[in-house]
């Protein structure tokens, strides 16, 4: 791909961010007018809410969609595009279930409301763990081997906390069988915690890593007998090649450029 077309894809995943940003304002916008009306006039009928609940619906599938889309222009933006499909799936199910009248058969087993409820669940409960999963992504190109290590481990366990969901909402809350369940939300339990803690310790750690990185490093990245700094920006392939290289190395960017320019030097 050339940078051209990297470029303009680039600017087309801002296009769509901007776009997923004014939906939530938006959306959040008319749930504050309805809930504004509703406490001056005094009524809240069916449609108010209604309204109120496809607005939230689609304020949440636009964050959703905003975590997603921070890792479409990496390697790994096939996982992105999944997430942004299972939001998309998770908000047509909110809608027909907001919007659709059942009848007397809505919680009628196997009936088409049952069927609907569990594509929602499902599709919302893996478009968060993807989300969740993708905001952990950008941990990918952290400083340190350990953190990227600890980010493998990060994602299993994100993997694990739907694995153990999907299986009661398929089966209706008949699983785990009650002999089991008492293990089972044990374990349940401490995945929890372990995913709580790789998600707020890992993030904190890159930061510090990174912050220590730049009051460590030198003021020249040029020579010794310059005393001026130089920012480069680089995009499409040699970004691409630059981050390939600070994943699978320890290095920082500005290690691995600096490492470029020194091997130049000596041809």
């Amino acid at each position: 791909m050339s940078t051209q077309q990297n470029d303009t894809a680039a600017s087309n995943i801002k296009g769509i961010r901007r776009i997923a940003v004014w939906t939530v304002v938006v959306a959040l916008v008319i749930t504050a007018l309805i809930g504004i009306y509703t406490i001056v006039s005094g009524q809240f009928g069916e449609t108010q809410s209604k309204v109120m609940l496809t607005t939230l619906a689609v304020a949440a599938f636009s964050v959703l969609a905003l975590c997603h889309l921070a890792i479409v222009e990496r390697d790994v933006k096939a996982v992105g595009w999944i997430g942004i499909g299972t939001s998309a799936l998770a908000l047509i199910s909110a809608a027909v279930l907001i919007w659709w009248d059942f009848g007397d058969y809505s919680y009628q087993p196997g009936g088409i409301y049952m069927n609907i409820s569990k594509t929602f669940a499902i599709s919302g409960l893996v478009a968060v763990s993807l989300a969740h999963a993708n905001l952990m992504l950008l941990l990918q190109t952290a400083p340190l081997r350990w953190i990227r290590s600890t980010l493998t481990v990060a994602l299993i366990l994100i993997a694990i906390v739907p694995t153990l969901i999907l299986p009661i909402i398929l089966t209706d809350g008949a699983f785990p069988p009650q002999s089991f369940q008492d293990v089972y939300w044990r374990f349940f339990a401490v995945i929890l915690i372990l995913d709580a803690l790789c998600t707020i310790a890992l993030p904190v750690a890159t930061l510090i890593v990174r912050g220590q990185g730049k009051r460590d490093s030198p003021t020249s990245t040029i020579g010794a007998s310059s005393a001026k700094s130089v920012t480069v920006t680089l995009t499409g392939v040699a970004a691409t090649w630059v981050n390939t290289q600070v994943t699978q190395s320890s290095r920082t960017a500005d290690q691995v450029v600096t490492a470029l320019i020194a091997a130049a030097r000596k041809k």
